[in-house]
């Protein structure tokens, strides 16, 4: 293999970009903050619809008991009765009955031992049992962040209903789609950068490819991967590079609207005619 020598390409600048100002740490942070609203949703829906899919495969009674919170029981609507709450009772007792071995499977955080011990044993009824008093609450992920967990509430993490395998690709696809096309485009900036009035450019005045533009999005993880102290290039690099901006050799810009042209009265216009035919004859 022919070796790779040292060249001067990292040290390249377009000359134009000198001189250009550039975004705050302000800027950069609403326009990051703006970019993650704009991605949730659809981050969930994707989320969800692979959970489904998973779970349809994987788990068909589960799923069926999960969509069942979503549609009301003919036993929720009868007036109170001994036989109404004997039939909600009854509901209840079936739910947990789905849940339990989905919930001791991803070892959701709040789930009692009694019950996760009766799925080991195949005793579902028991596990039903022990759940018939608790709640279940489901969110996307369960961060350090996160509320604590309430008394007789379980946990179920969306995300540890998906295989490790694609969780990430899952839960980070539509955020890399969304950072890698946009910064590829012509403008050099997303939703939330055009808000707030920058945009990204290389040093050497190309365009960012899409591998290039997916590599400084991964690059986004030096900020967790640092506890944020990373971000203190902000101030402490003299244009202002994260190390996703150096690994790509990339600057973040102010966007300079071009100034309007002052247009010349026609009647000025003449005189300046006149005066400089006058000048030339004399």
């Amino acid at each position: 293999m022919k070796p790779r020598l040292v060249t001067s390409e990292p040290h390249e600048y377009d000359p134009r970009l000198i001189g250009q100002v550039l975004a705050s740490p302000s800027r950069r942070a609403f326009a990051m903050a703006v970019d993650l609203v704009l991605v949730f949703i659809p981050t969930l829906i994707v989320a969800l619809g692979v959970s489904w899919l998973v779970l349809r495969q994987s788990d068909p009674v589960a799923l069926h008991a999960m969509l069942g919170i979503f549609h009301p029981s003919p036993a929720a609507t009868m007036p109170e009765t001994a036989e109404a709450t004997a039939a909600r009772q009854g509901e209840t007792l079936a739910f947990w009955r789905a849940m339990a071995p989905l919930l001791t499977r991803i070892e959701a955080p709040g789930l009692p031992h009694a019950a996760a011990a009766a799925v080991e044993e195949g005793r579902l009824d028991d596990a039903a049992a022990a759940l018939k008093d608790y709640s279940l609450d489901f969110v996307l992920t369960a961060p350090e962040f996160e509320p604590e967990l309430h008394p007789r509430h379980i946990r179920c993490e969306i995300a540890a209903l998906i295989p490790r395998g694609v969780r990430t690709l899952s839960i980070l696809g539509v955020p890399a789609l969304y950072f890698t096309l946009f910064l590829r485009g012509r403008r050099g900036a997303t939703f939330g950068k055009r808000l707030a009035g920058i945009r990204v450019a290389r040093m050497d005045g190309h365009r960012l490819d899409l591998l290039e533009a997916l590599e400084r999005f991964v690059g986004y993880l030096h900020i967790p991967g640092t506890l944020g102290y990373s971000l203190t290039d902000l101030w402490r690099d003299p244009n202002r590079r994260l190390p996703h901006d150096r690994v790509v050799n990339t600057v973040v810009l102010r966007v300079e609207h071009a100034k309007p042209k002052v247009a010349v009265p026609a009647d000025r216009d003449d005189d300046d005619k006149s005066i400089a035919s006058k000048s030339a004859v004399i």
